[in-house]
């Protein structure tokens, strides 16, 4: 009885075509990821909001508009201090101050509607997201997607059967 040898498979040399029409799909797929999951945090890091300037933005969309002295304390810093975050959230059009109408010696801070559009949008999530690029495509675009989508879940499905282990 001599030593069992193992063989091994050769490895399947695939279709250059195919092994590029394969990496350009990930490709895609990653960038969809990307588009419709994307973290706010991340894009506010990528955009050099800082941590601190995140939490005021959340407040004042949580809270609505604020007094200075109302969000010094809401994010428990200084007035100084928050009074210099608001100038530069101001300074990239993120914030705007108005006279208080109570007292036009104080002014109020609020977000920008582009804030405000950008949190409405986080909210409604993915499909919101999807629903407004639809509305762009023509119906023979909408369709061309479905069907592609359709046809690589099919695909990907036949694979996972042809490999379930045996029983």
């Amino acid at each position: 009885m001599g030593a069992r040898r193992s063989r091994k498979r050769p490895a399947r040399r695939h279709d250059p075509a195919v092994v590029r029409a394969a990496e350009e799909t990930l490709a895609h797929i990653d960038a969809l990821r990307r588009d419709l999951f994307h973290s706010p945090f991340d894009e506010a890091r990528e955009a050099g909001i800082t941590g601190p300037q995140v939490r005021l933005l959340a407040s004042l969309v949580a809270r609505g508009p604020m007094t200075l002295t109302a969000l010094s304390r809401t994010l428990g810093l200084s007035h100084s201090t928050t009074s210099g975050i608001v100038d530069r959230l101001e300074a990239r059009g993120l914030v705007r101050r108005s006279a208080d109408t109570q007292d036009r010696r104080r002014s109020t801070i609020a977000v920008t509607d582009q804030v405000s559009q950008y949190v409405d949008e986080l909210e409604a999530g993915p499909a919101s997201t999807l629903v407004a690029v639809f509305a762009q495509a023509s119906p023979g675009q909408r369709r061309a997607i479905g069907s592609g989508l359709r046809t690589l879940r099919q695909l990907l499905d036949r694979r996972e059967v042809n490999r379930a282990p045996p029983q």
